[in-house]
């Protein structure tokens, strides 16, 4: 990591930086020491890269003080997506990764003290002990499977079916074997990896852009809103317009 560039050390001298209101200040710290983090992380060097967050606090704590618990618990939300988005694409088995992401997006709701850097450690734990397993590998992962994932990635804004993707899959390899080989690996059916990713993209699109919620699901190709409504809600646990408040 000696050779890496750490942004971080040079937040002082922005003078973009320099004359914010600490709260502000304070926020754009944590989004730079996070950011700097997923260079130790991709590396998995988890117990460099939490020494590097607790001595970047511990200098900082003056900072850090001028922030309300629900900044704080904002911030540790996108940790949270940070982590599992590095995890989801780098590995081929991405479901352990969703599941402890939303897990602690469900922790973080109910919580209403937080120790950051307490926090911070077990979020880094949890997610590491699931980077170092099954990192992907083109090596010893199923060439079919990985060729779906891309495939269904790539055609998210398309009226996108099984049928469709077993079509593609039927050019290289025998689709009725490719289906079971991906419901084996993923642990989940192609039908509902397509809505996991249909998901985590209007998650993206709810916090990242402004676009009207009816829009985003015709964008997705979902029936109507009152459907993306619903299963939105199904599986994030809250309706697409209060994750928006909530996250954006």
């Amino acid at each position: 990591m000696m050779n890496k560039l750490l942004y971080t050390r040079y937040l002082g001298q922005l003078n973009n930086y320099a004359h914010q209101a600490p709260n502000k200040k304070a926020l754009i710290l944590l989004g730079y020491i996070q950011r700097d983090f997923i260079q130790y992380y991709r590396h998995a060097e988890f117990d460099a890269g939490i020494t590097f967050i607790d001595s970047n606090i511990q200098h900082n704590r003056h900072l850090l003080k001028t922030l309300t618990q629900e900044q704080m618990i904002a911030q540790l939300h996108s940790f949270v997506d940070d982590l599992a988005h590095e995890g989801i694409q780098n590995h081929v088995e991405i479901y352990p990764f969703m599941a402890l992401q939303q897990r602690y997006h469900a922790q973080l709701r109910a919580a209403t003290m937080v120790d950051y850097q307490l926090w911070v450690r077990t979020i880094v734990h949890d997610f590491g002990q699931l980077m170092t397993v099954d990192g992907l590998s083109f090596s010893n992962r199923l060439e079919s499977t990985l060729d779906i994932i891309y495939y269904i990635n790539a055609h998210l804004y398309e009226k996108l079916t099984v049928k469709d993707v077993l079509q593609h899959a039927s050019q290289y390899c025998n689709p009725a074997k490719a289906q079971r080989d991906f419901s084996h690996e993923m642990k989940m059916s192609i039908s509902d990896f397509i809505t996991v990713q249909r998901m985590q993209e209007a998650q993206r699109l709810l916090v990242k852009t402004d676009d009207a919620i009816k829009d985003i699901a015709k964008k997705l190709n979902f029936y109507d809103l009152n459907d993306f409504s619903k299963r939105f809600k199904r599986k994030i646990g809250m309706s697409p317009m209060a994750y928006r408040k909530e996250y954006q």
